[in-house]
């Protein structure tokens, strides 16, 4: 559950999430339909578990269009923000759609959290621990715009802006860490291997398997008949 921060203005985090039937298309030769919506459910449920118990986060938010991922959200304890880009007829490209969400929720919340740090987070972290969170955003005080790159450095897992700032300005989709460097984001170079690893094929689930999962995550891969399964028949 989403609980008071250690400091006196806590961090807002922003989790995109697109519907569930163009969730991880890039597994879709490892796993049914099925299989990937249940594996974007837990990997959400453990990432919201994560980052809303770090010390110093104030609120998780989730934008999505998705009914089921976000009575999921709120049963984790994150409150939902209804992504409109179905009723607009879709985004130019999946990353527009995510950035347009992201920009649109940000200045939402700017409105009422001025002073507050926003981060964009990535919905896919089944590995995220709290404590490696609060470490991230420890280090990235005294930066107006600092990134967490994936653990393949090209990727962004964490866009961080500082309290005051006008414009969250994601850039995520291709190369996204080169974007938002281009824009003055300071690459932070701590470890956070659980916060670098978002899972994208089954070569990143296996790596966020080998530093342990969430619970959730853990769960949905040891049910019998389950994703574990249909991976290890590959």
């Amino acid at each position: 559950m989403t609980r008071a921060p250690a400091t006196a203005v806590g961090a807002h985090v922003l989790i995109p999430v697109k519907d569930l039937l163009s969730a991880k298309s890039r597994l879709a030769a490892a796993l049914t339909p099925a299989h990937r919506s249940e594996l974007v459910l837990a990997m959400l449920a453990d990432t919201v578990a994560a980052s809303s118990t770090a010390a110093d986060v104030a609120a998780v938010w989730v934008i999505t269009p998705d009914p089921t991922v976000a009575a999921e959200a709120r049963r984790h304890g994150a409150t939902v923000i209804a992504d409109p880009r179905r009723a607009r007829g879709g985004p130019r490209t999946a990353a527009d759609g995510l950035n347009d969400a992201l920009t649109a929720a940000a200045g939402r919340i700017r409105v009422r959290h001025p002073h507050s740090i926003l981060v964009a987070l990535q919905a896919d972290l089944p590995a995220l621990r709290a404590a490696e969170f609060d470490a991230a955003l420890a280090a990235a005080a005294g930066a107006p715009r600092s990134i967490v790159t994936d653990r393949h450095g090209t990727g962004t897992c964490a866009l961080i802006v500082a309290g005051g700032q006008d414009e969250l300005a994601p850039r995520f989709g291709g190369r996204s860490a080169e974007a938002h460097a281009g824009l003055g984001a300071v690459l932070l170079d701590g470890p956070w291997p659980g916060l670098r690893c978002d899972v994208d094929n089954v070569d990143d689930l296996a790596a966020a398997r080998s530093l342990g999962l969430g619970p959730a995550t853990a769960a949905a891969l040891t049910r019998p008949g389950g994703i574990g399964d249909a991976l290890r028949m590959r």
